[in-house]
């Protein structure tokens, strides 16, 4: 019987098969691209854009009334280079196919997964203004997750098609929590032998646990009441007052309402009666507690096709932020929380680009799939004074969220 060679090529779809096979959260995002993203050649710094729906609003009557054409789009940069390398001898390349795929080909694959997924999940979770549950605190009831489901319907985001990755923690809390609701035979037992909860339910098509899932660390600031500064105020930034005079900070990624300015149904534009929830996007601080203006997304547009809230917040109106023990007088302390999600795929996009070929004297391999959205390249180089076969798989990435709307954050 003749020994079966491993080439390159054939190690690289192995591992291109337990990558795709391994990814979570990675595997339930968008990864349909327009060909520009398909960028042979690629390097580190490389970057592609994606384009967002346009939005429109609805006239009454016969009159022609054009609208205007907001074409924007969303950069993902391709920032992130990750390897695994490893070698063995011809020897081994003949005579133990298996070994070389329990070996090399299982753990390569699992740890560029591995590695992409966390650089997917802290490109994205900031982004996220959409949130329940507590800060340090795991959910306990399925309310949580019915109400994060709430959030994605009143900002349109599509019934079919929605995903939930929770924090291992989470996943079984959730589990034993719906152990003694009625559920159908086969749900119940799939709830059972694998300690996760089952598929389509409570509104969601997929359940999956990621173990990689980010944390959020809180801000701090001790006793005050935030208040928006002044009146009619619009845009990406929300001048404030009213912090206590010691250290106050809010994280990027922290999380705030403010008094009645409520979210819109970017749909009908009408307002949903609920409050708008904001993220910070970037970590401010003030060492006198003053913190004037905070960077904020969504931004705060009142009117037209891109209108997010209902109402520019009053002058005093006051801001709570998530975490916080008493919207008046409150304090927030430094929490750190797993970040859990329920969301649509269309809510963010993962970039993996072709990588450059290396010079003369190695042998490269790429394996690209574009119905997949992916590209992995292996290159060797034979060591005639060794018989060894010096290898590396190689990944070039990127994440982005493109529809923030479209998620939200489970905290816990």
């Amino acid at each position: 019987m003749a020994n079966t060679l491993a080439t390159p090529s054939w190690t690289t779809k192995e591992v291109a098969r337990g990558f795709i096979n391994k990814l979570v959260f990675l595997a339930n995002v968008n990864r349909t691209y327009d060909s520009q993203y398909e960028i042979a050649g690629a390097k580190v710094g490389n970057t592609v854009n994606a384009r967002l729906p346009q939005r429109f609003t609805v006239t009454d009557g016969q009159a022609l009334q054009l609208q205007n054409l907001y074409d924007q789009t969303v950069p993902i940069s391709l920032t992130n280079q990750k390897n695994v390398a490893f070698g063995y001898s011809s020897q081994q390349a003949t005579t133990e196919l298996d070994n070389i795929r329990s070996r090399y080909v299982d753990p390569g694959s699992e740890a560029l997964a591995n590695a992409a997924e966390v650089l997917a999940f802290n490109a994205v979770y900031r982004d996220i203004y959409s949130s329940v549950g507590t800060p340090g605190t795991t959910p306990s009831a399925t309310l949580t997750y019915l109400q994060a489901g709430v959030k994605l319907t009143d900002l349109s985001t599509p019934l079919k098609g929605r995903v939930a990755v929770l924090d291992p923690l989470a996943m079984s809390t959730l589990a034993n929590t719906t152990s003694s609701l009625f559920n159908p035979t086969a749900v119940i037992a799939e709830n059972y032998e694998e300690g996760m909860f089952g598929r389509r339910q409570l509104g969601v098509d997929k359940w999956l646990q990621d173990p990689v899932r980010p944390t959020h660390t809180t801000g701090t600031y001790t006793a005050s009441t935030p208040l928006v500064n002044g009146a009619s105020q619009t845009g990406s930034t929300i001048a404030t007052d009213g912090w206590a005079s010691g250290a106050a900070t809010l994280n990027k990624g922290d999380i705030f309402t403010i008094a009645g300015v409520n979210s819109v149904n970017p749909l009908s534009y009408s307002s949903t009666g609920r409050l708008q929830q904001f993220v910070v996007t970037a970590t401010t601080s003030d060492a006198s507690g003053a913190m004037a203006t905070l960077p904020i997304s969504p931004s705060i547009i009142t009117s037209g096709q891109l209108q997010t809230v209902d109402a520019s917040p009053a002058n005093n109106a006051v801001i709570t932020v998530l975490g916080t023990t008493a919207a008046a007088g409150g304090t927030l302390a430094t929490t750190t929380s797993p970040q859990s999600f329920v969301y649509h795929p269309d809510a963010f996009a993962f970039v993996m680009a072709d990588l450059m070929k290396p010079g003369a004297g190695a042998e490269s391999t790429t394996v690209r799939s574009k119905a997949l959205g992916f590209s992995i390249r292996m290159v060797e180089q034979y060591q005639i004074g060794t018989d060894q076969n010096p290898s590396r798989l190689d990944i070039l990435i990127g994440a982005a969220t493109i529809q923030a709307r479209l998620a939200s954050r489970v905290w816990g």
